[in-house]
């Protein structure tokens, strides 16, 4: 690997994985946005749903990610997801609908409706809309 290259690994629940290089990362930890470059001091952190990149030889990778669970070591950095979609993988009209089912379930203040599920379900179709409008 190049002097300002690290391991960068993502591995989601349903077992899809990533092994590649970078120079940076980027994403959203429950504490805050974080970039990540070589030498990076051993960090272990909570991903929000949010978009997470890394560049690559300039060129900017650009994901959704629906949370998980970040450990930067001194020359890897490992993201377990929840679960993960490139721009090109992420099925707007798919999106859309979910984001529509949510927003109604939220609408319909169901006592039968479980709020927090209906909200994440909400914020990880806006978040893959809004990655994938980034094309």
């Amino acid at each position: 690997m190049a002097d300002n290259k690290f391991k960068l690994v993502i591995v989601s629940q349903d077992g899809k994985k990533i092994e590649d290089e970078a120079e940076l990362v980027n994403l959203v930890l429950t504490d805050g946005a974080i970039g990540i470059m070589k030498g990076h001091l051993p960090l272990v952190g909570v991903i929000e749903i949010s978009q997470l990149n890394y560049i690559k030889n300039g060129k900017a990778n650009i994901f959704a990610i629906s949370g998980g669970i970040l450990d930067v070591k001194l020359d890897e950095v490992l993201i377990l997801a929840d679960a993960f979609e490139s721009q090109d993988e992420i099925d707007v009209n798919r999106a859309n609908l979910a984001k529509q089912r949510a927003q109604e379930k939220l609408d319909s203040k169901s006592k039968d409706i479980d709020l927090q599920r209906a909200e994440l379900a909400l914020k990880r179709a806006l978040n893959r809309l809004l990655v994938a409008e980034k094309k």
